[in-house]
């Protein structure tokens, strides 16, 4: 669960054993969910749930107001499209046979690392392709053209070029900073003007083109699921610009009259600073270094030209400077929900109501990362943990 409190997303895991003994059915799943939901006292707060494309997660979460595929996955689905090309299918196989001949030969391990060393190249780990988990095709296209240049690679050489995009935005909407649904109509955007077959386009990347996009183009055409994607995507200061329709603003308009009728007094970033104030004052003046930071998936995807060395300076000051109101959107790598928390004493509805939709994640990967933590829970070295201990463990250290 992901709330927002002071421009900070916040995510919270609220149950992380399953108490399911009976077949996992849309029913079941609900029943659970509606349980832990009241447990916490937030079932009325829950403004939508993403989950996977599973028949049974249709099912379980009809009672709320709205539910969003998982993004992640659905690029996954049309990703997997990438298969119905004979080239790109006997393409992987043949990879895959030497990638579990080289995994079964301890020599062959020692060899390659070897080879690596000699050579100066990055210490690359053999990935076996996993077609639930396309991005593991990409990897080992862009490891095996990294070692072999002749021309019979050419048309994986085209493949990486062409898929590097999908494979940044499956980064983008996987990511532990809390990716919003804001994100979901920009990417599709990109991704359907990347994907138009061009005139000079060989037939087999227009054959990669078509797959993918055809499976793509029929994702979130639900109203309900649209309205809401370009409502959160006009709040999202960052790509404000790329759905900019009237229609849009009035429904957000009226959204905002309801909120100012229902809304609470809550605390603003004034009032914080006002009551932190004296603590300020009180500390002496220190600049700390500026850390040069990473690009993250979404700043690479959507990095504009001329823009790369001033990109991480300048998205601070854009935050913080007073003119750079919801007409002057942030720079993509800044936060949108910090953003808005900043503008909450000049534009105190908008805020409320953009909290609304920025807590709505993108894709489902943070309960996923939940899986992972139990596995490095239960290793084989704590295989006499009780359940209540391991639970207790898990619960703690995602909410610690």
């Amino acid at each position: 669960m992901v709330s927002i409190r002071e421009g900070q997303s916040k995510e919270k895991v609220l149950q992380t054993r399953a108490k399911l003994c009976k077949a996992q059915t849309g029913t079941t799943v609900a029943e659970e969910i509606e349980g832990i939901l009241e447990e916490f006292g937030v079932k009325e707060k829950v403004v939508a749930a993403t989950v996977d494309n599973a028949a049974n997660m249709d099912v379980a979460v009809k009672t709320l107001n709205i539910k969003f595929p998982c993004f992640a996955h659905t690029l996954n689905l049309g990703a997997q499209k990438l298969y119905n090309c004979n080239t790109v299918s006997n393409w992987a196989a043949r990879i895959r046979s030497v990638i579990v001949w080289m995994k079964r030969s301890h020599m062959a391990i020692v060899v390659l690392k070897e080879k690596q060393q000699l050579l100066k190249l990055p210490q690359h780990m053999l990935l076996l392709d996993v077609r639930t988990r396309w991005n593991s095709v990409f990897d080992d296209g862009e490891i095996l053209l990294a070692r072999m240049g002749n021309e019979d690679l050419r048309k994986a050489e085209e493949f990486v070029l062409l898929m590097r995009m999908h494979y940044t935005s499956t980064l983008a909407v996987s990511s532990e900073k809390s990716p919003t649904c804001g994100q979901i109509l920009p990417i599709l955007q990109k991704l359907r003007k990347h994907y138009t077959v061009q005139a000079d386009d060989s037939a087999f990347i227009k054959s990669v083109k078509e797959n993918i996009w055809n499976d793509l183009s029929k994702r979130y055409q639900d109203d309900d699921i649209q309205a809401f994607l370009e409502e959160a995507t006009v709040l999202d200061p960052r790509f404000k610009s790329k759905m900019d329709r009237d229609e849009i603003w009035d429904r957000v308009r009226a959204s905002a009259v309801a909120v100012e009728k229902l809304s609470e007094p809550r605390e603003t970033q004034g009032q914080a600073e006002e009551e932190d104030r004296e603590e300020e004052e009180e500390e002496e003046d220190y600049t700390p270094p500026v850390k040069q930071k990473k690009r993250t998936a979404l700043g690479e995807l959507f990095r504009r030209r001329g823009q790369q060395a001033a990109f991480h300076a300048a998205a601070a000051p854009c935050l913080h400077s007073p003119e750079s109101g919801a007409r002057n959107p942030a720079f993509i790598e800044a936060s949108a929900s910090f953003w808005w928390w900043k503008k909450s004493d000049t534009l105190p509805v908008l805020s409320a109501l953009a909290e609304k939709y920025l807590c709505v994640q993108a894709s489902s990967t943070t309960s996923e990362r939940v899986f992972s933590t139990a596995g490095d829970t239960l290793s084989p070295e704590r295989s006499r943990i009780l359940p209540e201990r391991a639970n207790m463990i898990i619960f703690l250290h995602k909410n610690g």
